[in-house]
């Protein structure tokens, strides 16, 4: 049966192959070795989650703790990946998602590998953190993690996907916290442990995290170099948009660092990658890029266009932050060519776009001190580049 039905099923006949690499994909997704598990429970996780959460979370939590149905390891996965698509668009959501989850985790019985079981537990726990550090509680997250690593301890596994990703995670914990030493050894960890278990997503994620973690830094070149060098551990077909941001993100950091030329040749692959896979709001920042790329190509006119399209749009979409750093940009531009009646114009501008939107008080101090250099007509470039590196730093630390 082994040696000569199985494989001549797999190698023959089409629709056993589609099956069984659907069941490979599945012991992959749903993260557990049995394939009866797989199957079954994966079919049977949709609709149960459906029903689930139709009732308010407070009763979601008491049918989880009394209902076997719903102590299954297909819903448990279910939920932490649900949890983890939601964590920017609804953070709330995704804390719900995964609180659901671990509660789950300490329901499932002996028909779960106890090893596998923790392991479970360990990613539950870090998901909750994951989405606890997206609302800015990180004390919360900081807890979080630590019963991850407590449970993950307790494994005799081996499972090194897990420890990766548990890894990857708190790795953005520790950039939100602002320890980027930290922050960048689990990073190398975590891309090294995705590398040894042959994970491209991971391995395309954490070229990303490290490299914004080395502009942070401060090694905006280092960070180019890794994003030059290593981007050959993307999959162009598997992983198209993570390719499309690393080389989004190049463009970026190379005229970060002034080098304007390179950052334009980049801007037609760019573009052209962007246009399958990428978000309205990729279009916005990449438009950012061309008009800081503008300004260092010596073309003022284009860049005060591009700075004022993107403006508006991050004041439409209620991004404080990020309109409040591209008005500083538009300062930056203005100040450069002595235009005095526009800086007064732009500040006029600032104050009444911003008090209703997400901006916090250290922030709105800020944006004042810009408004009443302009008023005064004393605003310099370095004044300008100051507020607008507090004020990158303070989004970085709410919101990342």
């Amino acid at each position: 049966m082994l040696g000569k039905i199985a494989p001549h099923l797999l190698d023959r006949c089409p629709e056993c192959r589609t099956r069984f690499e659907e069941i490979q994909r599945l012991l992959q997704e749903v993260g557990h070795w049995d394939e009866e598990v797989v199957v079954v429970e994966s079919r049977e996780a949709p609709e149960l989650l459906a029903w689930l959460l139709e009732h308010p979370l407070e009763e979601q939590l008491r049918l989880v703790d009394e209902r076997e149905d719903f102590q299954a390891w297909g819903l448990c996965s279910l939920l932490l990946k649900q949890s983890l698509e939601a964590v920017f668009e609804s953070p709330e959501r995704a804390t719900d998602l995964a609180e659901l989850a671990v509660r789950i985790t300490h329901h499932l019985g002996d028909v779960y590998d106890p090893n596998w079981v923790l392991d479970l537990q360990a990613k539950a726990y870090a998901y909750f953190g994951n989405s606890q550090r997206v609302l800015g509680e990180l004390r919360s997250a900081e807890a979080a993690f630590r019963i991850a690593e407590h449970c993950l301890a307790q494994s005799t596994s081996g499972n090194s996907l897990i420890l990766a990703e548990l890894l990857d995670l708190k790795c953005s914990l520790r950039r939100a916290q602002r320890r980027f030493e930290e922050a960048l050894s689990l990073a190398n960890q975590a891309f090294d442990l995705y590398r040894e278990v042959a994970d491209g997503h991971g391995l395309a994620k954490m070229l990303l995290q490290k490299s914004k973690l080395l502009r942070e830094i401060g090694d905006l070149e280092q960070a180019i170099a890794l994003l030059e060098h290593e981007v050959g551990v993307i999959d162009p077909d598997a992983e198209p948009r993570l390719l499309a941001y690393a080389r989004s993100n190049l463009a970026d950091y190379l005229a970060q660092a002034e080098r304007y030329p390179e950052a334009e040749r980049l801007l037609p692959e760019v573009r052209e990658r962007f246009r399958s896979v990428a978000q309205p709001l990729d279009f916005v920042r990449l438009r950012w890029t061309e008009a800081s790329i503008a300004v260092g190509l010596g073309r003022p006119e284009e860049a005060e266009a591009a700075f004022r399209d993107v403006q508006q749009e991050f004041l439409d979409r209620r991004m404080g932050y990020d309109a409040a750093l591209v008005s500083l940009d538009l300062a930056v531009l203005y100040a450069r060519r002595g235009a005095t009646r526009e800086l007064k114009r732009l500040a006029a501008e600032v104050m009444p776009a911003f008090e209703s939107r997400e901006v916090h008080r250290e922030a709105m101090a800020a944006l004042i001190m810009f408004q009443n250099a302009c008023a005064e007509e004393r605003l310099t470039v370095q004044l300008a580049q100051h507020l607008a590196s507090f004020l990158q730093r303070e989004r970085q630390a709410r919101a990342d």
